[in-house]
């Protein structure tokens, strides 16, 4: 019989949101935001657990009542706006193996700003991580219109020198205006599902050397950082039948 391999589900919620107050619960089609990322967790198929990392007791209690595990309140240090990723992570890992002796091999973020994520991507995700042995995966976006290889920057702020952001062959022997149609398909990262292995993340790693990714369509890429996005995902949602 082959062996479970254990995958847990972090939904980062802090309470600090500048753009939209209490971001995180804001409404959305009648529901707060995070709803919709605890309802497709539950109905992941291959996800062994999931909880909820928020710094505020009423994010805690609203993801609570949607059937959400919330073992802890994250501390502040690890709930700034400059805060990063691996470190709600690593503070989840290891709080979950020092007080329930648990321990994943595989660890997801689920952002709850990625409403219109589905349990089907969390599950191919997962199969991605398992099938083929990589060390994370990340969904990603295609294509992305602005193509880095035709992208620039100043070589420093006092002075008009501008270089290639990616000086590769393309600049080398074909010319800074060589046509898009030779130049490789470019996918930007958009956040519904990003995966790796736990001994990364202990290590202060969110990704390992051998990343694979998951396109998913533009539509239901959208992240929630204004308010007039709300509503948008609201239309997007309805017209794709998510709600």
């Amino acid at each position: 019989m082959t062996k479970k391999i254990k995958t847990l589900g972090i939904i980062p919620a802090r309470g600090g949101s500048k753009s939209i107050p209490y971001k995180n619960i804001a409404p959305l089609a009648g529901k707060p935001l995070i709803y919709y990322t605890i309802k497709e967790a539950k109905k992941s198929k291959l996800l062994d657990a999931f909880i909820v990392s928020t710094d505020d007791p009423k994010i805690a209690e609203v993801a609570k009542s949607y059937g959400a595990d919330v073992p802890f309140l994250r501390p502040k240090r690890f709930a700034r706006d400059k805060s990063v990723d691996i470190e709600f992570l690593k503070h989840a890992i290891e709080w979950l193996e020092k007080n329930r002796s648990y321990k994943p091999e595989i660890v997801l973020n689920l952002r709850p700003t990625s409403p219109l994520r589905t349990a089907k991507d969390i599950d191919d995700v997962i199969s991605i991580m398992t099938r083929t042995k990589c060390d994370s995966v990340r969904t990603l976006t295609s294509p992305y219109p602005h193509n880095p290889f035709k992208m620039w920057h100043f070589a420093n702020a006092k002075s008009s020198k501008i270089k290639p952001l990616l000086p590769t062959k393309y600049f080398n022997h074909l010319g800074t205006d060589v046509p898009r149609q030779l130049l490789p398909d470019v996918y930007w990262q958009n956040g519904l599902v990003d995966a790796t292995r736990a001994k990364f993340i202990k290590q202060g790693i969110v990704y390992g050397p051998d990343m694979r990714g998951l396109i998913i369509e533009t539509e239901r890429s959208m992240d929630i950082d204004e308010p007039e996005d709300l509503k948008r995902a609201e239309e997007l949602m309805k017209n794709l039948k998510l709600l």
